[in-house]
């Protein structure tokens, strides 16, 4: 039975497997994109409680800088994904296919700034399963075309060393990157 969930499992596209949710509204306008223009990282965070507490389950609480720098990393990232596929435009036009990334989570893998305030005694050695979940809207011609959400999160079980203070969310943006040009390129297995 494994066997045969194995091979069923690796039979299905990388682009199915890749987001929690790929919404196809017009798989047709979908076709024969050449163009992709990638807007600005719009940053739609959780406010963590007043008094933060590191085992509550609650969001840790992430600096305004340190969440616009993770923004423009996201950005960077999906264009460098796309530029291998695609032609990437400064602005959006006629038959350019848009997507508006929204950064709608973020944890750390490492202690931020943030952290230190809330919490003075807070090792600099502690580790986290940090992480990012993101929502991304493609249009074309000015009508949505796709809606796509994904969540990350990290495991301290993969054996990974936490060495970077965003490293999970970094992941996370770099398979997002990888597999978004295969949505775009193959929408109708995408979306299954």
């Amino acid at each position: 039975m494994r066997t045969v969930l194995s091979l069923a499992l690796a039979a299905l596209p990388a682009a199915a497997l890749a987001f929690d949710q790929v919404r196809i509204a017009d798989p047709a306008a979908l076709q024969g994109v050449r163009q992709v223009y990638v807007a600005e990282v719009a940053l739609d965070l959780p406010e963590p409680a007043h008094r933060f507490a590191l085992r509550s389950g609650e969001p840790r609480p992430v600096r305004p800088q340190d969440a616009a720098a993770q923004a423009a990393a996201l950005g960077a990232a999906l264009r460098r994904g796309l530029d291998r596929n695609f032609e990437l435009v400064t602005a959006p036009g006629p038959g350019v296919l848009v997507l508006r990334p929204t950064l709608d989570g973020l944890a750390s893998s490492r202690p931020t700034f943030a952290d230190f305030d809330r919490q003075p005694g807070l090792s600099f050695r502690s580790f986290y399963a940090g992480g990012a979940s993101l929502r991304l809207q493609l249009e074309r011609d000015g009508r949505p075309v796709a809606e796509i959400s994904d969540r990350y999160t990290g495991s301290l079980a993969d054996g990974m060393p936490r060495i970077g203070v965003w490293q999970d969310s970094e992941r996370a943006f770099s398979r997002w990157s990888r597999q978004l040009p295969e949505v775009v390129r193959q929408p109708t297995l995408a979306a299954r």
